[in-house]
């Protein structure tokens, strides 16, 4: 066993730190095990392409410093799938002991180094070979790293030591303590609580705790009684590249959404002056599509951490969004929402932005989800300055100057009510326009030089027109361009006659649901193009 005093001042220092310092660096970990099991199948057709998907979000636990296994095992699958796919079959094989399993993958990599590659070496050792365990079996193993291992044995004063060269005993000893800790920390109703009120859909819920025991054994090494620390997410290098995110300029927003530059620029100043905006307009104009590409183009990379999407409906509330009371066993639980967990993040990270993006805004009641929070979005009541004290818990609160709010909003439908003053007074509104006259547009339409749908384009314009005169209508209703997007040079007449029956037709149908002759003339405008 080991010291309980000693582990008692850690686990409350690892509970101090766990919301704010040591989840937003480290939650990468449930997540990687979240994409192997994901998509984890060892007889998949494209066993290279499987391998690489499941270990895509391991980041430095399998690629750091002068460390490669995760590149070095990829590498071996292009070339020997069938040998590497043997490989993991025997690893997994929990017939086996797992020393002899361990040595055997280790082996076998060495062979297919000298046989294959001329690479130096194959970095398959025990801490990579124990970080396929883990993902594949993470209710029973743990990862085994020597300097981590070394570390907490001398912490908590383990009678046992962790000894250069004497790996298999390190191994089996690391376990057993692992084992003794991961007892008490299932049985810590706080820590249990934070890290389940943290947890995403993205993440692995970790029933057994073990990957909670990896994290702890990881701070102790790493954090605990230091001052200052690393990151493990910060010593990635060139193998690692491949997972390093794609630019986004304001040149790439406009190569993808069709809108006017002088409109970017607008919105974007919009945005970041207000800091919460909502762009509203028909079906068919693009909201989400823009809404994830404008947050791109202000981050400056294709980065989804710093992104968060939810959909508002009728029955979403406070304790969805913010925080509540939630089932759990035969009792309830605080959980922690959305909202809640997305500022945090936002606050631990001051030196970036975050934009959270609201889809169907206007469904929700924003005072009964945003609770007292709704006045802290404001932009002039954001910062630690207007932190107020929060209807469950008895502690301030503050909603982060660096995190912006995209919202979006059907304009066309007709079953919603009044939009909500409280919306109207905390946010900015974007009339999102059909695109069709834009030079994106006119580039990409250009690029199909297909005159039957050019046709067809003229025509909804045509349309467009009929609908922006409609007393009963007007510019929030016109067809959008999104309708005619992702086509390519092969779309024929069936492809035209699908969007005309399946998409405008039925829009048209509502809208002129009491005017049959308008609508019938319509009907006859659009399939004449087809005759």
């Amino acid at each position: 066993m080991f010291d309980k005093e000693k582990f008692a001042d850690a686990l409350a220092c690892y509970k101090r730190d766990f919301e704010e310092k040591q989840w937003p660096e480290e939650k990468y970990k449930w997540e990687a095990v979240k994409q192997f099991q994901d998509n984890w199948d060892i007889n998949a057709s494209d066993f290279v392409d499987m391998l690489k998907r499941s270990l895509a979000k391991t980041a430095n636990l399998l690629a750091s410093t002068s460390f490669y296994p995760r590149k070095m095992i990829t590498m071996f699958a292009e070339l020997a799938p069938e040998e590497t796919k043997a490989m993991f079959i025997d690893l997994f094989d929990e017939d086996k002991d797992i020393i002899e399993r361990i040595n055997r993958f280790k082996d076998k990599s060495n062979n297919l180094l000298q046989e294959k590659t001329s690479e130096g070496s194959d970095y398959q050792n025990e801490n990579a070979i124990t970080t396929y365990l883990w993902l594949r079996y993470p209710d029973k193993y743990y990862i085994y790293k020597y300097s981590v291992a070394k570390d907490v044995f001398e912490t908590l004063d383990v009678p046992s030591k962790i000894k250069k060269g004497k790996y298999p005993d390190n191994l089996r000893n690391s376990m057993a303590i692992y084992d003794d800790i991961c007892d008490l920390l299932s049985k810590d109703t706080e820590i249990v609580s934070k890290l389940n009120n943290l947890l995403t859909e993205s993440c692995y819920h970790d029933p057994a705790y073990k990957t909670l025991t990896i994290d702890f054994g990881y701070y102790i090494s790493k954090r605990y009684g230091k001052e200052e620390v690393t990151s493990s997410t910060e010593d990635e290098n060139e193998a690692h590249n491949d997972e390093i995110k794609d630019s986004y300029s304001e040149e790439d927003f406009l190569d993808e959404v069709y809108m006017t530059e002088a409109d970017y620029c607008r919105l974007k100043a919009i945005l970041e002056k207000k800091k919460n905006i909502i762009l509203q307009g028909a079906p068919g104009v693009g909201k989400t599509f823009v809404a994830k590409r404008l947050a791109y183009s202000l981050i400056g990379e294709k980065d989804d951490d710093r992104i968060e999407f939810v959909q508002f409906h009728q029955n979403y509330s406070y304790e969805d969004f913010v925080m509540g009371l939630k089932p759990e066993g035969e009792t309830f639980a605080l959980k922690h929402g959305t909202f809640y967990r997305f500022c945090r993040k936002a606050i631990c990270h001051p030196e970036k932005n975050y934009y959270m993006i609201i889809d169907e805004i206007n469904r929700g009641n924003l005072s009964k989800i945003f609770g007292e929070l709704l006045m802290l979005i404001e932009n002039n009541y954001r910062g630690e300055d207007n932190a107020i004290t929060l209807a469950y818990i008895d502690q301030k609160f503050y909603v982060p100057e660096n995190l912006y709010i995209i919202g979006m909003m059907n304009t066309a439908d007709r079953s919603l009510a009044m939009i909500d003053y409280a919306l109207r007074r905390r946010f900015s509104f974007f009339k999102m326009k059909p695109g069709f006259n834009t030079e994106g547009f006119r580039n990409y339409q250009n690029s199909l030089n297909n005159e039957m749908l050019d046709t067809l384009i003229n025509k909804v314009i045509e349309l467009n027109h009929k609908i922006e005169n409609d007393k009963t209508l007007g510019p929030g209703f016109c067809i959008g361009h999104s309708y005619f997007c992702n086509l390519d040079t092969s779309c024929g007449i069936d492809d035209l006659k699908d969007i005309v029956d399946y998409d405008i037709m039925p829009t048209l149908e509502e809208y002129w649901f009491d005017d049959e002759n308008t609508l019938l003339a319509w009907d006859n405008e659009l399939h004449g193009i087809f005759q």
